[in-house]
């Protein structure tokens, strides 16, 4: 019993700060030395693939550097905040800064999600919206320019992005080898429709084709339905 309540935690609290996650749960984030940058996109859709009451590993459109402070929200986790402990490609760690309180109720959240996880891992339900194994991907604009970006998400007819730029609306916009438009501007982003309705069994190896081995560029008006992405 005194080492269950060792350093005055109880030993059900003490598992909470160690729980840990390792799947995807989608997010945002803002970084702290971009918010004064006028002009500056500010919030970046991210993913995090493994998280614990002290850090998470995410894939994220633009890094940052080591020690840059950021708040980021996490879906079922909540806000959190920061500073990003290493880059990685395609992402950074994050380690939270927090109370010991915080902490705790944290970890009795992402108990919660592994716990709900596990019992709805068995529904295999077709989904409209798939999220890609591979987030990376290319942008290329109609004016020819090129950023990285995040998938958010995709599915036949168009894909959500993050990247550090929000191109106008109607704009015509290449992700990988599929070409299509900018119809949507979203709070972590932009979609874009593609001009023509995709089979999503190949559409991930479409998207996240490098920009050396691109074919199909935008320069032809696509055809669009009025459907977005």
């Amino acid at each position: 019993m005194a080492q269950t309540m060792q350093n005055g935690m109880p030993g059900a609290a003490a598992k909470l700060r160690d729980v840990r996650f390792i799947g995807d749960v989608m997010g945002s984030y803002v970084l702290a030395n971009r918010a004064q940058t006028p002009g500056a996109v500010q919030v970046f859709a991210c993913r995090s693939r493994s998280v614990s009451p002290h850090e998470a590993v995410v894939n994220a459109p633009v890094s940052g550097q080591p020690g840059d402070a950021l708040t980021m929200t996490l879906q079922g986790l909540g806000i959190v905040r920061g500073r990003i402990s290493r880059v990685l490609d395609g992402g950074f760690a994050v380690a939270f800064e927090c109370s010991e309180q915080e902490r705790a109720a944290l970890g009795a959240r992402i108990d919660w999600l592994k716990r709900r996880t596990l019992k709805t891992v068995s529904d295999r339900r077709a989904h409209k919206r798939v999220l890609p194994r591979e987030t990376r991907a290319s942008l290329t604009l109609g004016d020819g320019r090129r950023f990285d970006c995040f998938i958010i998400d995709m599915s036949q007819s168009g894909v959500a992005l993050s990247a550090d730029t929000l191109p106008p609306l109607g704009s015509i916009a290449a992700v990988g080898a599929v070409p299509g438009r900018v119809v949507r501007h979203i709070e972590t982003g932009f979609a874009v429709q593609f001009g023509q309705i995709q089979q999503i069994d190949q559409l991930e190896a479409l998207l996240t084709l490098k920009t050396s081995d691109q074919r199909v560029l935008p320069g032809a008006e696509p055809s669009l339905s009025p459907d977005a992405g």
